[in-house]
């Protein structure tokens, strides 16, 4: 069974180290985030690319952030009400089985989750379920090497890996980008 990230372990996702390696605005332009796109950001945590995310998108675009963890999607509640930014739905899902609401989707992100996945397939068949053709998927994951920062190697996945699990979901083959040290980021298109 793969490791899921304990939310007592939040700060980690956001602080200034991973904003020094990873900018979050940086990243999704890299993700092809585009003004007015329908974000769905499966498993957001406490929004470390949702909240940049709905500013991006602007006005006519919107974000919806899954994430299994009620902890960690009230911290994203309240810093999107701190902040104003309003263009966010949050929504929590079951670990093992995906619930993705009803959206136009432009853009999905999956941002170091699919390793954390235990039936991939069926995981990657609904968001390709939800996704119209044309529509794009940007995945980040842990490089499978051993890095200053991530899960063991044994839980991270190899770029082969992630390229057939995405073929076979019905995506494009997709193209790979060195994002950090420890990471790629891959980005694909729904057929």
């Amino acid at each position: 069974m793969p490791h899921i990230f304990d939310p007592e372990e939040r700060h980690k996702l956001d602080n200034p180290e991973r904003r020094a390696v990873m900018p979050p605005e940086e990243t999704l332009v890299k993700a092809g985030i585009r003004p007015g796109d329908i974000v769905l950001d499966v498993g957001c945590g406490m929004g470390y690319f949702s909240i940049p995310a709905a500013r991006m998108v602007g006005p006519k675009g919107f974000v919806y952030a899954l994430d299994v963890s009620g902890v960690m999607l009230a911290e994203l509640r309240s810093k999107t009400a701190s902040t104003g930014v309003f263009n966010i739905h949050t929504l929590q899902t079951t670990r093992g089985k995906l619930a993705v609401p009803e959206a136009d989707y432009t853009l999905a992100l999956l941002a170091n989750v699919l390793h954390e996945v235990d039936d991939k397939k069926t995981f990657l068949a609904a968001i390709g379920t939800a996704l119209k053709p044309g529509a794009r998927l940007a995945v980040i994951e842990w490089k499978k090497a051993q890095t200053p920062a991530g899960p063991p190697v044994k839980e991270r996945l190899s770029e082969d890996e992630v390229q057939v699990l995405l073929k076979k979901a019905g995506f494009t083959e997709p193209e790979s980008l060195d994002l950090t040290p420890s990471s790629c980021l891959y980005t694909s298109v729904k057929k």
